[in-house]
């Protein structure tokens, strides 16, 4: 008799309301799992480009020591105001070359023609 009041006794685990809202809660949960997947590879494809900006500037400042370096010696010092300020030593020659087609490509202005009637007529008798 016991055996049959223990089967016969109502679950509330079992009943399917839980059992619905046991599987609500599921899937609520897979949904946060893709949405944090989502972000961990949005947060990877960030470090990448993070990572290479950092590259990038590591190998800015290597450039930049190479060139401060550079300017403490008398020799970088000179090739550096030679290349921005173009000068010369005593002694020495500089020669500029000129594009001969910048020189030849001045554009020479056409003459302004009235269009009006007494433009016509001018033009008609050349008066100037």
């Amino acid at each position: 008799m016991s055996e049959f009041n223990r089967k016969n006794k109502y679950n509330f685990w079992h009943s399917p309301l839980m059992l619905i809202l046991l599987f609500c809660i599921l899937v609520l949960f897979i949904y946060n799992i893709i949405g944090l997947m989502e972000k961990e590879r949005e947060t990877a494809k960030k470090k990448d480009i993070i990572l290479a900006n950092i590259e990038t500037l590591r190998n800015r400042e290597s450039i930049l020591t190479t060139d401060i370096n550079k300017l403490k010696t008398e020799d970088g010092i000179e090739e550096t105001i030679r290349d921005k300020y173009q000068v010369v030593k005593e002694g020495e020659k500089m020669v500029t070359i000129v594009d001969e087609e910048k020189k030849n490509n001045v554009e020479v202005e056409a003459p302004v023609k009235d269009s009006s009637f007494l433009g016509w007529i001018k033009r008609l008798f050349k008066i100037k």
